[in-house]
């Protein structure tokens, strides 16, 4: 049996820690998780290291109370609007026309590395999106093919150094090694993605409390990531500006009574809220709250429209959009999803994970459940950030088989 795996999804309104262990049958059982609100954090990036700290290690903590494990490494989500990603290309000779093989590979990725980069930034993951064998273009499998040259079509994530400097700062102030630092939609897109919705094309849009991420897949791969700086906490903000009540009870509201479709709801439907001033409460109608709601979700919509149009892979996408994150769940948001895109659309709950209780089965932990998955999948075509004092990364075992001895 392997170690067990562990994954910390720092996210803007929660910090959730993951302990999974490998089964003999090649699927992963989780032990123990934690959940604990964040602090420290706007939009996806820590704007305070002592207060996320804290908060990180009270998840880090319930999960190893839950699972009776010590916390020693994890795999680490990361996001915010530094992220940016583009296209690359990396070629090798392969000597003597000889077949390929995974350092071959390996190679060609290094190669597409080379990017020009400025000095505060730094790449998270080179992602092969397809490769080209001596004139044969769109190889998904280039391993034992002979050939005399290898170029891969890859995929470049890079973010910038301070957030994520910091991040792995308190991550580490936890005493926990960082083996890998993984952008979130990747891996949500690990938890909710079927394999033909990969091959087909799709988008997996993870709205979570700061942001929306999105990634499309093509062909079995990532070909397109992006961060959009908007999500549920705006959601909430409207309201609180919109009723003239507290942040803390415009959530409550969002939770209990949103909804994105106003004519679905009564307009005789009356609720008392919290007030700001002399009043104790005030009374608006529910459908009031659903047109608050309405406005900012259809933004957030056509903002996910507006990227994938921009992507250019917009009339090549048959598998649709798969919602996830937490915010994925407010009411009339599927139904107003497909007015906007006029696609497929469903709600991606996290799966491929044995031995999860009934309350964990939300897309708000997507990400937590894929950067398990992530870090139990083996045969996966990228290199990823090298993070100091991390003996388990990708990047580092790469590192090693091209060393002698």
């Amino acid at each position: 049996m392997s170690e067990p795996i562990t994954a910390i999804d720092v996210g803007t309104t929660k910090i959730c820690a993951f302990i999974a262990e490998p089964m003999e049958d090649g699927r992963l059982q989780l032990l123990g998780a934690g959940v604990a609100r964040s602090r420290g954090l706007r939009r996806g990036v820590i704007v305070n290291v002592s207060a996320a700290t804290e908060a990180i290690t009270e998840a880090i903590e319930k999960a190893e109370r839950d699972a009776s494990q010590r916390v020693d490494s994890a795999y680490v989500g990361i996001v915010g609007n530094h992220i940016s990603s583009h296209n690359s290309k990396g070629a090798v000779a392969i000597p003597r026309g000889r077949s390929i093989t995974r350092q071959d590979v390996d190679r060609a990725l290094d190669a597409a590395r080379a990017i020009p980069l400025a000095a505060d930034r730094e790449i998270i993951h080179v992602i092969a999106r397809n490769f080209k064998v001596d004139e044969q273009a769109g190889v998904q499998e280039p391993i034992g093919m002979h050939g005399y040259r290898l170029e891969v079509n890859a995929h470049v994530i890079t973010g910038a150094r301070a957030p994520v400097s910091n991040l792995i700062k308190c991550i580490e102030g936890n005493g926990v090694t960082v083996n890998e630092v993984v952008l979130e939609p990747l891996a949500s897109g690990e938890a909710i993605l079927t394999r033909e919705e990969r091959d087909m094309g799709v988008v997996v849009a993870d709205i979570g409390g700061g942001t929306t991420d999105i990634a499309i897949y093509l062909d079995g791969s990532v070909w397109h990531t992006v961060i959009l700086d908007v999500g549920g906490d705006h959601l909430t903000r409207d309201l609180a500006m919109g009723l003239r009540t507290p942040y803390n009870t415009a959530e409550r509201l969002k939770i209990r009574f949103g909804h994105v479709l106003p004519d679905q709801i009564d307009g005789e439907e009356i609720i008392n809220i919290d007030a700001f001033g002399d009043a104790d409460s005030q009374a608006t109608s529910r459908r009031f709250i659903a047109e608050i709601l309405e406005a900012r979700g259809e933004e957030i919509l056509q903002l996910i429209l507006r990227e994938i149009n921009r992507s250019g892979y917009d009339g090549i996408l048959p598998a649709g959009i798969v919602l996830t994150g937490g915010s994925s769940l407010l009411p009339g948001l599927k139904e107003l999803a497909q007015d906007v895109f006029r696609l497929p659309i469903r709600t991606g709950i996290p799966g491929h994970i044995v031995n999860v209780p009934r309350q964990w089965q939300n897309p708000a932990y997507a990400t937590g459940f894929g950067l398990l998955l992530w870090a139990h999948r083996q045969d996966a075509y990228e290199t990823t950030r090298q993070t100091p004092g991390s003996g388990q990364s990708r990047w580092r075992k790469w590192l090693q088989a091209l060393l002698p001895g």
